[in-house]
């Protein structure tokens, strides 16, 4: 279950602190969220796959490049996609897999399946040690539009076609940590594939849907840079 799933961690002296969420998309390369590696130092950081608790468990691998798309622009969380390079190749078993990524646009009304480590406490910070799961269902970027026209971040909308949203839970959401994880869903073939990749949020699990950057919004671009 989740074998695509990363954490991208960064180390401070002798500590390692989980802070992204990402996937293996093949033996060289992850997807993960621009933010989570934009202006960051590689050297610092790391990718550890095959586990799904933070604190042991699974391979780690050092970085090789941090690729955030070009035309990333914080102030409006737009074009918020990145790809990480690894040092060597990751080695595949029954733990760790890479996701296929889907090329068309993602259905509506599909029920998906998000993973992640992110605060499942906002108040608390509670960062959890196991992998947590969540079923959204996707909706119409019109309709995730309206939605957030009248959240706190008006300035983020309106959602553009390379983004895609997501209904989730009630009060349960995707969270601090979670950025760059995966959004996945079962094909006509029973197949997972990815659709999306966490930006942001409106944090954390209030009423407003969670806002993903599209795989297939980004498809020519993940592909330029993973040949």
């Amino acid at each position: 279950m989740a074998n695509y799933q990363v954490s991208i961690r960064v180390h401070r002296g002798r500590k390692d602190f989980h802070t992204c969420g990402g996937s293996i998309i093949n033996e060289e390369y992850v997807l993960t969220a621009a933010h989570c590696i934009y202006r960051k130092n590689m050297k610092e950081m790391s990718i550890v796959v095959g586990s799904h608790t933070i604190d042991k468990g699974g391979n780690r691998y050092k970085i090789k490049k941090l690729i955030p798309h070009l035309d990333y622009y914080k102030p409006t969380v737009k074009n918020d996609i990145g790809i990480v390079q690894i040092q060597g190749k990751i080695k595949y078993n029954d733990k760790v897999q890479p996701i296929e990524l889907l090329k068309e646009m993602a259905p509506i009304g599909k029920k998906c399946l998000f993973t992640g480590w992110g605060y499942t406490d906002l108040k608390g910070k509670t960062l959890p040690n196991n992998l947590q799961m969540l079923e959204f269902e996707t909706i119409s970027n019109d309709d995730c539009t309206k939605q957030l026209k009248s959240s706190p971040y008006p300035k983020l909308v309106p959602v553009n076609a390379g983004q895609l949203c997501a209904k989730r839970p009630n009060n349960k959401g995707a969270c601090y940590g979670d950025s760059g994880g995966p959004l996945v869903i079962q094909d006509d073939k029973n197949k997972t594939v990815q659709i999306g990749v966490v930006s942001w949020v409106v944090p954390c699990a209030e009423q407003y849907p969670d806002v993903f950057n599209s795989v297939h919004g980004y498809y020519d671009w993940i592909q330029s840079k993973i040949k």
